[in-house]
């Protein structure tokens, strides 16, 4: 009868230990900034957008001919900028199809954060700057400059619409 006791009283501390954890993690586990797109002042799924990392080491290939709305753009950690190469093709299905290239490059600070215990430890990264190229992009908006793991959109980044 005590075995059955003390097993009973060892899988109901288990029980109780396991839901004290802490369910504060985001969906998004790393601090990624989260880049939405624009034409016309409103957020547009966009076609035939090819978007890779510049100097990243490896396949650095993130988006490739795709239908996006956003994406989330890797930072490293490393170093203190991160450029990308983001093509986007206009006028798909006439004689005048072309495709423009950007290129966008972010100048942050990368921040060792400790979360948590089931969470781990990450980067957070203060942005401190924005720069791109114009041949199809507008402009670029940074809505938050700390970037977390929160699923929020850290920077809209407005194309041109290019009628043909």
């Amino acid at each position: 009868m005590r075995r059955i006791l003390a097993i009973v009283l060892t899988a109901v501390a288990l029980l109780q230990l396991a839901s004290c954890g802490d369910d504060s993690c985001y969906d998004n586990g790393s601090s990624l900034p989260l880049a939405a797109f624009y034409m016309d002042g409103s957020q547009q799924t966009l076609t035939g957008i090819t978007i890779k990392g510049i100097g990243a080491p490896g396949d650095s290939l993130l988006a490739d001919s795709s239908s996006l709305q956003e994406i989330y753009l890797p930072l490293r950690a490393s170093v203190g900028t991160t450029s990308y190469a983001i093509s986007r093709w206009v006028g798909a299905g006439t004689p005048m199809a072309h495709q423009l290239h950007d290129t966008l490059t972010l100048n942050y600070e990368p921040i060792a954060f400790f979360h948590s215990a089931e969470c781990g430890a990450m980067y957070n990264f203060d942005i401190h700057s924005i720069s791109c190229t114009t041949s199809g992009i507008d402009s670029v908006e940074l809505l938050t400059p700390m970037v977390t793991n929160s699923r929020t959109p850290a920077l809209r980044i407005h194309f041109t619409d290019f009628a043909l």
